[in-house]
């Protein structure tokens, strides 16, 4: 189930990385911003789970 849980976080994290991206191509700097927080969130949760597993994280997670 952890593993599960892990690579949901991973889907999630390239989404809200591609939601970035997205807001910056239409000038929506300020919801960017947001959802980059978020998307710290998301990569602590990743961390965790890693950690949980006794696993390294998933090469390219933490990487802007």
């Amino acid at each position: 189930m952890l593993r599960f849980d892990l690579d949901s976080e991973t889907d999630t994290i390239r989404n809200y990385r591609d939601r970035v991206r997205q807001a910056e191509s239409l000038g929506e700097y300020a919801i960017a911003e947001a959802i980059r927080h978020v998307l710290a969130l998301e990569q602590e949760h990743l961390i965790d789970l890693a950690t949980a597993l006794g696993i390294d994280v998933p090469k390219g997670s933490l990487a802007g």
